[in-house]
């Protein structure tokens, strides 16, 4: 940057500005680009040269977000050391007026500062001034769309396999994450719900969990506490824990509170039920933690427990209890198996999950092959007079028919 020819912050401008094209359009296309409409510049040739060299394919749109998370980083820290280094050069004599370019120039030959501070200086002052010009860092193409704003996504697979809850539970390595677990199965809440929730939202006598807005209580929280709880409203605060996962939480809790609970140690502190278990912050509400650390315990627990892979080749996270609970609700939960009868109504499950809407619900209908063999078994038993152990002594001829038919 300081020999002969320095680059100079224009061209460190251009390859702040040209960065994020690059990364959509891949170093071929971005080149072309420049050198078609430069008027043949150095200063342009130059960043469609970079371009070249770098040889960089272009980058899919559920990258971006973690790409260019590092560039915004740096570029808050160079500007904050810019400014360092106005205070440090200050205190050994130089006089700049707070311009950058001033610095450069005036710190060459200063005796009162060292060589080497003399270097950093110089490199963070050319770096701050940069900064300058993106002060809020850089942002993704528009018309560039990552995961979360994909609306075709495929639902299909993100319910956890009820026949593998049991190993999960038992590769758990608390009884906080076998009580938080069995409640988002057992009750369809979200993680953020579950972590709100306090031990006044729990009658443990008649086994029933109530969601509350925590809005009137954000007043109440610890000031270690900088966020609010999260919460997308629900038309109502009571669930639906099914058996026997209800007994499993309940049972689950009783242990975590036995061994691992804190106590609140000040009087009016908000007792909430799930907190830190790790030394430096034992007993604090867990109400905050990061989604990153509750997803990745909950993954560890999985593979520790031999789940298999999802469908579609992801790992599994604690969100797809709550799909796990929507499927079962509106699919399986048994109304009248006799009559072939089972799976909740949209409207029903919509009001026990909390969607604001029903179309979102809607994510968890199943054209399932097990819930249609349901219906045809409970047709024959009901046309032939005769329960499913019954069924049993017919010929093998008819019993095989039955079995290619399902």
């Amino acid at each position: 940057v300081f020999e002969s020819p320095p680059v100079s912050q224009a061209h460190l401008n251009d390859v702040i500005d040209a960065y994020v094209l690059l990364l959509r359009d891949g170093s071929e296309i971005t080149a072309a680009r420049i050198r078609k409409h430069s008027e043949a510049s150095p200063r342009d040739l130059w960043l469609a040269d970079v371009a070249d060299a770098l040889a960089w394919q272009p980058l899919k749109p559920a990258s971006f977000s973690n790409t260019i998370a590092p560039i915004n980083h740096f570029l808050q820290l160079s500007e904050s050391l810019g400014r360092e280094s106005f205070e440090r050069s200050r205190l050994g004599g130089v006089d700049h007026g707070n311009d950058y370019s001033k610095l450069i120039a005036a710190i060459e030959g200063t005796v009162g500062v060292a060589p080497i501070e003399v270097a950093k200086m110089r490199q963070n002052s050319l770096f701050g001034s940069v900064a300058k010009f993106a002060p809020n860092g850089i942002r993704r193409p528009r018309r560039m769309h990552g995961p979360s704003q994909n609306k075709t996504k495929d639902n299909r697979y993100l319910d956890f396999p009820l026949t593998y809850f049991s190993q999960l539970i038992a590769a758990a390595t608390s009884w906080r994450d076998k009580a938080l677990w069995a409640l988002l199965a057992a009750s369809g809440i979200r993680t953020s719900e579950a972590r709100n929730l306090r031990w006044d939202d729990l009658d443990i006598a008649a086994q029933k969990v109530y969601v509350l807005d925590p809005e009137g209580r954000r007043y109440a929280l610890p000031r270690d506490i900088a966020e609010e709880p999260r919460f997308k409203g629900r038309s109502m605060g009571s669930t639906y824990l099914f058996p026997p996962l209800r007994q499993q939480f309940f049972d689950f809790l009783a242990e975590y509170q036995r061994h691992e609970y804190v106590p609140n140690r000040q009087p009016g502190e908000p007792n909430y039920v799930f907190q830190y278990l790790e030394y430096k912050r034992r007993g604090e509400p867990l109400v905050n933690a990061s989604d990153t650390a509750i997803v990745k315990s909950f993954r560890k627990a999985a593979r520790a427990a031999g789940v298999p892979l999802s469908e579609n080749g992801t790992d599994w996270a604690p969100h797809s209890l709550r799909h796990l609970y929507g499927v079962y609700m509106l699919n399986d939960y048994p109304l009248s198996p006799a009559e072939g009868k089972f799976g909740l109504t949209l409207v029903e499950v919509q009001m026990l999950m909390g969607h604001e809407r029903i179309s979102s619900t809607r994510h968890y209908a199943r054209s399932k092959q097990d819930r249609l063999m349901r219906k045809l078994q409970a047709s024959d038993e009901a046309l032939l007079g005769l329960y499913s152990s019954e069924l049993q002594n017919l010929p093998i001829g008819s019993i095989k028919a039955l079995e290619l038919n399902q």
